[in-house]
């Protein structure tokens, strides 16, 4: 049984409308969504390489999750610049209070039922915190590039995975070609030899080996039908549309390897891809944003002035408004004078006239005690950090360990890329010397089944003999196969991590 050469490559007003006027136009669209899926970006219903790629960029979910992360860092980039402006909060209560209780206007302790309001108005504006403010945006913005990096990097991996599957189909439509002819030769040498049996000039033992290996040949045919299918499925679920039997693709003209050298070596393919590749500059910029969230951290060691101010007022329903005064007439007021203080002289007695002014009270409305009661203040801030948990110094800690997880996280995906690049190179090497071989073994195999075929026609060789012959040209057409595919698979990772476009 043949299997594909080439493994999957891992790297990383409508309110109104009745009900059922709302559910057929659903179906509609949904249908027609669908069907137009089924059919393929052209339209056409045959797919192309270079559909496939374009068409799953946008609508494959991996690749579809990494832009909500890049919308993500995104929205962080822009709160952290927000959070330069000043800090501007009110508030307020009211209450209702009884028994004892001091006056939030008079501050006097009273013992009666009132209603009592706070309002107030703060803001801040931070003018030094320890340069964390502008490190954690520049910290945000190289974290915003390397999640756009992301992006084109997940993009990039699906897309290998699609010239995966899309190859996987096509080596399967070839075994099926070849599958189909071994066994349709083999039917016609079974009809011919089942017509010798019969005359008596052939014995029973070539028609049942004859069977035997044409039942063979159906298997194979099968199992190339099946390795077809399954290739198919995994291409339709890359482009996350549902599983059809319609679904087709391009079947483009492959040139042959031995037409078609390598040219670049492992070294130079790593050199051009390490500038390049997405999923590098993505390490980087992580350990560029790591060294930003070092000086974050370190930034909490300084002290923090800030420029203050607030405004506020008070209200309460037992205080009144003095709107005058009141002159009582209370009588007169005697008072004796004496010449000396013994009083052995002659006493003088005078009648003062007596009158008591009495404060007058009105109602004091609420908004004229409000702007009355304005308190103001404006003044600046200053905290100085001197002994907080040691979270500074922790946090300082951690921030030089995803520093240096970062950096290691750099230099394995610029090694995993080497050894990829360097597996790939050599993989196409071998296939293409595998090719020319196989080549040549085939062409040998051919002729050698030829003349099999005229001897088992003249009888001179049996059909044990001759089957181990057509199993051996079988053999070398699946090796003709292999070597090609897995050539064209290698010689486009290589074109990939060049910046090359995958197409045939």
């Amino acid at each position: 049984m043949c299997t594909s050469p080439i493994s999957i490559f891992n790297i990383y007003t409508m309110k109104k409308m009745p009900k059922y006027i709302l559910l057929a136009l659903a179906l509609s669209l949904g249908g027609s969504t669908l069907a137009q899926a089924q059919q393929g970006p052209g339209g056409d219903g045959v797919w192309s390489l270079q559909e496939a790629v374009s068409y799953v960029a946008k609508n494959n979910l991996q690749a579809l999750q990494s832009l909500v992360d890049r919308d993500f860092n995104a929205l962080e980039l822009k709160q952290s610049k927000f959070d330069r402006l000043p800090s501007i909060n009110a508030g307020g209560n009211y209450n209702y209070n009884t028994g004892s209780y001091q006056d939030p206007v008079t501050f006097d302790l009273v013992n009666q039922s009132s209603q009592t309001a706070n309002f107030q108005l703060s803001g801040s504006v931070p003018l030094f915190s320890g340069f964390q403010q502008l490190n954690i945006i520049k910290q945000n913005e190289l974290t915003l590039k390397a999640s756009e990096q992301s992006v084109l990097s997940v993009q990039n991996d699906i897309t290998i995975q699609i010239v995966t599957s899309y190859l996987n189909i096509l080596f399967a439509e070839e075994l099926i070609k070849t599958s189909t002819l071994q066994r349709d030769l083999t039917h016609q040498q079974l009809e011919r030899n089942r017509i010798l049996y019969e005359a008596g000039s052939e014995a029973e033992n070539s028609v049942l080996e004859l069977e035997s290996q044409q039942a063979s040949d159906e298997l194979a045919l099968i199992n190339a039908q099946n390795q077809r299918d399954i290739a198919k499925v995994s291409l339709m679920q890359l482009l996350n549309i549902p599983v059809t039997q319609d679904f087709k693709i391009e079947i483009p003209v492959i040139p042959e390897p031995d037409q078609k050298p390598v040219l670049l070596n492992g070294q130079e393919v790593f050199d051009i891809a390490v500038q390049t590749l997405p999923a590098i500059k993505a390490a980087d910029l992580r350990v560029l944003s790591a060294d930003k969230g070092l000086d974050v951290a370190k930034g909490a060691y300084y002290p923090r002035l800030s420029l203050v101010g607030g405004l506020s007022s008070r209200y309460s329903s037992t205080s009144a408004f003095l709107t005058g005064r009141e002159d009582l007439d209370m009588g007169y007021l005697r008072q004796d004078f004496y010449n000396d203080e013994a009083g052995e002289q002659l006493k003088t007695t005078v009648y003062l006239p007596r009158v008591v002014s009495n404060p007058i009270y009105g109602d004091y409305p609420f908004f004229n005690q409000i702007g009355d009661n304005i308190y103001q203040q404006v003044g600046v801030q200053l905290n100085v950090p001197i002994l907080n948990s040691l979270q500074a110094r922790n946090n300082v800690q951690r921030a030089k360990i995803n520093q240096q997880n970062a950096k290691l996280n750099a230099d394995i995906a610029r090694d995993n890329l080497r050894q990829t690049i360097e597996q790939a190179y050599v993989d196409a090497v071998a296939a293409q010397r595998k090719y020319v071989a196989a080549k040549e073994q085939l062409r040998a195999a051919e002729k050698n089944y030829q003349n099999a075929e005229l001897r088992l026609n003249n009888g001179v060789i049996n059909t044990v003999d001759f089957n181990v012959i057509a199993n051996t040209f079988r053999s070398a057409q699946s090796n003709l196969l292999q070597a090609k595919y897995e050539f064209t698979f290698k010689q486009k990772v290589l074109d990939f991590y060049q910046g090359k476009d995958i197409s045939f």
